[in-house]
């Protein structure tokens, strides 16, 4: 498989992941204020932009890592 075919399909992982977390983000919060303590109101997390994702990505593909070949791993950036 080429370099460009593997970006092509991380970035599209990657906006994939955005997306749906985009779409639920009423349902990330509600989760969060039922588990929380502090339970930080939603309108101030967006005014800080807490509810605005960006996804790093990257493929592990050495056996050595122990998560195996391909394993597919994700950071969500603050």
């Amino acid at each position: 498989m080429s370099q460009k075919d593997k970006t092509e399909w991380a970035n599209f992982v990657v906006q994939e992941v955005v997306s749906f977390l985009s779409a639920r983000k009423e349902e990330i919060y509600a989760n969060y204020a039922a588990r929380s303590e502090g339970k930080l109101p939603m309108e101030l997390m967006e005014q800080e932009g807490l509810m605005d994702f960006e996804i790093a990505l990257s493929y592990l593909d050495e056996r050595r890592s122990g998560l195996g070949r391909g394993f597919l791993g994700m950071n969500l950036i603050r």
